[in-house]
């Protein structure tokens, strides 16, 4: 089994979401880490989930709109760590475990896959990459990072006719892309999924030991945090 530490391990305490720390926790364990991408204003590849740094630290502004000398020493919650780079935790993490990379919405996906691309054709640890958006995994099946296992994050957010629009789009078209290897769903989706397709599918986010038994029984990959990761202990059977 393939579980993987949602953003690393962390409680936004003591260790803050996708900063070293939380990614050292998860190698020290042994467990696969799923971490987000995004891009500053100069180019430079971040570990970081959101769009903007309000909801992590006291500061304004978007990512995409900051240089990374801006950003790179402020202090996430009330720690001393900060946003790291994406070379940082491949440094970190090596080819010790897998790294599951959600590229978030950038101003150029051109420009951080050409830059993605140079950061990895030096890593020699399993890489597999995911994003929400089916435009990005057919440009990318385009580029050398093809090489990678991509899937497709499937969203529960929508309502109404757009949920049917959405859905439909998701399971009548982008399943049946050969470029898409899987789909990362979230536990509202899974019967449905596996209903529809074969493909791999990956299931976030696990909260509890209970839903770990319930959903380990349709995927090998979990994506989990880190209180149902303390609660199973190291078991990937």
């Amino acid at each position: 089994m393939n579980i993987f530490c949602h953003r690393g391990l962390f409680n936004n305490k003591d260790i803050v979401e996708n900063t070293i720390p939380a990614f050292k926790a998860a190698v020290k364990k042994n467990l696969n880490i799923e971490l987000d991408i995004t891009m500053t204003k100069d180019g430079e590849i971040v570990v970081f989930h959101d769009r903007s740094l309000k909801r992590l630290t006291n500061k304004q502004g978007l990512i995409k709109n900051l240089n990374y000398k801006d950003i790179k020493n402020i202090k996430l919650l009330n720690t001393n760590d900060t946003i790291p780079t994406l070379e940082e935790v491949l440094k970190l993490v090596k080819d010790k475990v897998i790294i599951l990379i959600e590229i978030k919405e950038v101003k150029s996906y051109s420009k951080i896959l050409k830059k993605l691309n140079r950061i990895l054709l030096e890593y020699n640890g399993r890489i597999i990459l995911q994003t929400f958006d089916p435009v990005l995994l057919s440009i990318i099946n385009k580029t050398s990072l093809k090489r990678y296992d991509t899937g497709l994050l499937v969203s529960d957010k929508y309502d109404g006719i757009k949920n049917k629009l959405y859905n439909f789009y998701i399971y009548n078209y982008c399943i049946k892309k050969r470029y898409i290897d899987f789909l990362a769903i979230p536990k509202s989706l899974v019967f449905k999924t596996i209903k529809k397709t074969t493909k791999e599918i990956f299931i976030w986010t696990i909260k509890t030991k209970e839903e770990f038994n319930k959903y380990k029984k349709y995927s090998k990959n979990l994506i989990c945090e880190e209180d149902t990761l303390n609660n199973i202990g190291n078991n990937k059977k």
